[in-house]
């Protein structure tokens, strides 16, 4: 699973489900206490990508309760969404 880091320095990970969706998966940190609706500093982020790989449409977020390592987090969620959806992953990203 190939793990980058977006212009924003969040690591994502970006997968293909399926034949024709693509999806893309990154952590958020939050600073702002504001902005930070579940007092958890971190959410796992989830959207749909467009036919250019770039995200589209409004991602959906889930505050993070845990201590793991961000990669960690993605590498979790990517293997078990696909194991739970019934699509084949690779381990590609």
């Amino acid at each position: 699973m190939r793990i980058q880091r977006d212009g924003n320095g969040s690591l994502f990970v970006q997968w293909k489900q399926g034949e024709t969706w693509a999806k893309r998966a990154w952590v958020q940190h939050k600073a702002d206490p504001e902005k930070d609706w579940a007092r958890t500093g971190r959410y796992l982020n989830v959207v749909r990508c467009n036919q250019d790989g770039n995200p589209g449409g409004n991602p959906t977020d889930f505050p993070i309760y845990n201590d793991l390592p961000d990669e960690q987090i993605l590498r979790a969620f990517v293997e078990s969404i696909n194991a739970i959806t019934g699509c084949k992953f690779n381990g590609e990203g």
